[in-house]
Order: C-alpha cells, then sequence, then structure tokens
C-alpha cells in the first residue's frame, strides 16, 4: 500500500480557494487509505476466523482418537478380567482332572493347564485386545500428526495477529494525521469565512459613503430637485436579495433517493436478518467478533440469519460456498454480496441500491450504497 506524505502547514489568517481545496484534497486521500486499511484489516479477520475453524475442527479429531482409544481400553480390561477368571476356572477343573489329580502339577500337568489357559480366550476377547492395540498405535499416530498441523495453524494464527497489529498502527497513525488535517481545514474556512466577511463589511461602508455623496449632489442641484429627488431615492432604497437559494455543494451528505424495488415478504427469512441486520446498525465493528453487540463482516451476516433460524458458518469464504449463486442483476434483499475474493469480505444487500456492513476496525455497522468492489452475490437457502 502506498504511503501518503503530507505536508502541515500553519493556516494564512487570509487562507484562500487553493489553500482550502489542497486540504480538502490531502483528506481525501489519506479517508481513502483509512478504508483500505480497514478492508484489509476485515480481510485478515476472515482469514483468522478460517484458521480458528480449521483449529477446532483438528482438536475434534484429536478428542475422537482419544474416546477411540479409551473405548478400547474399557474393551481390553473386560477381556483381560475374562481372561483372569477362565484361568480360575481352569485351574479348579484342573483340580479333578485325571492328568493333575496326583496333588502336584507336573511340568506335563502345567502345560495341559496353560493349553487349557489359552483356550478359554473367546473370540471377542482376542478381538478386543487386538482392536485395542490397533487402535491405540493409530491414536498415537493420529495425534502427532494433528499435533503438527496444530503447531501449524497455530503459527499461522500468530501471523494474522501480527498483521493485524501493523495494520491497527498504521490506521491510528492515518486517523491521526487525518485529524490534524481536519482541524486545519476548519481553521482555513473559518479565516475564509472572516475575510469574506471584512471584505462585505468594507463594500458596505463604500456604498453607504457613495449614497451619502449622491445624496449631497442631489441636495446641491437646486434647478433639478424632483430629478434629484428621484436619484437620492433609488440610492438610498438600494435592492435587497432575500431568500437565496443556498448553493448546491453545501447541501452536505445526503445519500441519493433510493431507488424503487420490491421487499421480500415480512415473514420471510431474508425479511427477518434484513431487520435483524439493521438493527445492529451503530454498534462497532470487532475482529472476529459475531454479537450481539459487536461484529466483522461475517459474524454480522452470521448474527443476522440465526435471528432467522438459518445457521452459517463466521467465515465470508464458507458463506459464499454455502449460498445460492446469483448474478448481480437479480439482488434482493436479504442476499449477500462479495469482493472478488469473497474470502475477504461480505455484506447484506437490503434493497434499494443499499447494502447494511459491518466494515473495519474504528467504523460503525453502516447502510452504505453499494460499491463496485462487490462483483460477487449469493442467496441464502
Amino acid at each position: 500500500m502506498a504511503t501518503l506524505t503530507t505536508c502541515l502547514v500553519g493556516v494564512d489568517a487570509h487562507a484562500d480557494a487553493s489553500q482550502i481545496s489542497s486540504l480538502q484534497a490531502q483528506a481525501a486521500a489519506i479517508n481513502a487509505q483509512i478504508s483500505a486499511v480497514g478492508l484489509h484489516e476485515d480481510a485478515l479477520s476472515e482469514s483468522y476466523d478460517q484458521t480458528q475453524s480449521k483449529l477446532s475442527t483438528l482438536q475434534a479429531q484429536l478428542g475422537n482418537a482419544q474416546a477411540a482409544v479409551a473405548s478400547a481400553q474399557s474393551a481390553e480390561r473386560k477381556a483381560r478380567e475374562a481372561l483372569a477368571s477362565a484361568a480360575v476356572q481352569a485351574y479348579v477343573d484342573g483340580g479333578t482332572n485325571p492328568l493333575v489329580s496326583t496333588g502336584a502339577a507336573s511340568s506335563e500337568s502345567v502345560a495341559l493347564l496353560r493349553s487349557e489357559y489359552a483356550s478359554t480366550l473367546a473370540t471377542d476377547q482376542t478381538n478386543a485386545i487386538d482392536e485395542y492395540q490397533t487402535t491405540s498405535l493409530q491414536e498415537h499416530t493420529a495425534a502427532a500428526q494433528l499435533a503438527v498441523q496444530a503447531s501449524a495453524v497455530d503459527a499461522q494464527l500468530a501471523v494474522l495477529s501480527k498483521q493485524r497489529s501493523a495494520l491497527q498502527t498504521t490506521s491510528d497513525r492515518l486517523t491521526s494525521l487525518e485529524s490534524q488535517v481536519t482541524g486545519q481545514l476548519a481553521a482555513a474556512v473559518a479565516a475564509q469565512r472572516a475575510a469574506e466577511q471584512a471584505a462585505a463589511q468594507k463594500a458596505a461602508a463604500q456604498r453607504a459613503a457613495a449614497a451619502a455623496a449622491a445624496q449631497a449632489a442631489a441636495a446641491q442641484a437646486a434647478a433639478a430637485a424632483s430629478l434629484a429627488a428621484r436619484n437620492v431615492q433609488a440610492v438610498q432604497a438600494p435592492a435587497v436579495a432575500t431568500g437565496a437559494a443556498q448553493p448546491s455543494g453545501f447541501a452536505g451528505n445526503a445519500a441519493p433517493a433510493a431507488g424503487p424495488y420490491t421487499p421480500p415478504p415480512l415473514s420471510s427469512a431474508a425479511a427477518r436478518a434484513v431487520a435483524a441486520a439493521e438493527s445492529r446498525v451503530g454498534d462497532w465493528y470487532q475482529w472476529g467478533a459475531a454479537g450481539p453487540s459487536t461484529f466483522d463482516c461475517s459474524g454480522l451476516v452470521m448474527w443476522a440469519y440465526a435471528q432467522a433460524g438459518i445457521s452459517l458458518p463466521h467465515f465470508s469464504g464458507s458463506q459464499y460456498a454455502d449460498t445460492v449463486h446469483i448474478p448481480m442483476s437479480d439482488l434482493q434483499p436479504g442476499d449477500l454480496v462479495f469482493f472478488a475474493n469473497p474470502g475477504e469480505h461480505v455484506a447484506m444487500y437490503v434493497g434499494g441500491g443499499d447494502i447494511v456492513q459491518a466494515p473495519y476496525t474504528g467504523a460503525q455497522v453502516q447502510i452504505v450504497p453499494m460499491f463496485s468492489a462487490f462483483v460477487l452475490a449469493g442467496r441464502v437457502a
């Protein structure tokens, strides 16, 4: 991203239009950079959400592997207990066996007892032990692999957090610079208005002096008294323009009138999601948040549709994948709109050419005209 270099200078008491124009251009350039940094940060937030989802999946897989080993351990323990019981029974039965009835266990009778001991292992017991050994080996291998993957995910999360911190530092610097330029612009405008008022007062004084001179000249023209009287009356009653229309340049930042559109039925999930999202206007953006009072871009969409009973993932890329892709020309309120890379940003179309979005840190949930970066659309089925 290009770095904006702004030279802040003192405001001349006689600020002219060129100085004000220069300060306005600086303020606009800084504001554009703040927006660009904010959208970049929001894209990082979506990557952070996606990475957190991967980590949760790995943790769930590790938990499943550990549960399988615990189940195998339980089966193996029951098999060994059954084995011990079978061994005792074999020994008791061996006491009445003619082969060992002499009262002393010969090597041959011990061998027979061992053979009988081994034969008491039921098929399910043998299978349980085999299952434990196999599952234990698989679990140790899976645990090692998952640990490596989880470590890589943790490292990726750390990198994303570091990048976000750097972007926040840049955003803070630009915001401070914008405040300085805005202050200079206000001072320049005030200086220009003061100069205009002084010039107007001087011109009024000059007009009053001219009127007085005309009156004196008219009074001295005795030969043309009636004509002088009419001239004096004309000079003393200058036309005063009233009710002049304010220049259109002072119309403020009012949004253009929204074009006509057909809203969805009030009972539909889309309408409920739009109403939910619009109810959060004014809430602050927060990295990785999904409500109920702070949001990132995909968190706002996920929360809004949850109020309509529909579950969406907390990642704009996954939200695009989970929707029915439609042309931008077919947008209806409640549809989702995305950047060319849907993993960077998402907003909700609310009708009339407007969207509701959680844009970036330092900004609030807002309804604004949809801009050209949104090129993909998806409808929640």
